[in-house]
């Protein structure tokens, strides 16, 4: 009779045992789909992540093509405006820079203060 209880427990025990690992299975795999739909998120984020990364780039390098266009541009033309000023034909008439430049040269004093006209009478040109 010993004999026929510890069988029952066994069989009683395996059974318990059972429903323990099928529990534990289920929960794995439950796990498991969790885990590949979290790592499927991740990857989708990253995917996204790496388009707006890309069209940024695109963007700071197209921000940047067109601020050196704009810089050559600039130059040009201030070359453009030299290159004019050098070989443009003298119409007679000083500049101020060239008045003031002379009135200083003379020595006359207050001249930093002057306007195109009053240089041009110190200067006795006027």
């Amino acid at each position: 009779m010993a004999n026929k209880k510890a069988e029952k427990d066994a069989e009683k025990a395996l059974t318990t045992a059972r429903a323990a690992v099928d529990e534990a299975q289920r929960l794995v795999k439950k796990l498991d789909k969790k885990t590949r739909k979290e790592a499927d998120d991740l990857a989708a984020a990253l995917e996204q992540a790496a388009k707006e990364a890309k069209k940024a780039a695109q963007r700071a390098r197209k921000t940047a093509e067109q601020a050196a266009k704009a810089a050559k541009e600039k130059e040009q033309a201030a070359v453009a405006r030299a290159v004019a000023a050098a070989s443009s034909p003298g119409t007679g008439i000083p500049t101020f820079r060239d008045l003031r430049d002379r009135a200083k040269a003379q020595g006359i004093q207050g001249y930093s203060r002057m306007n195109k006209a009053q240089l041009l009478h110190a200067l006795g040109e006027g």
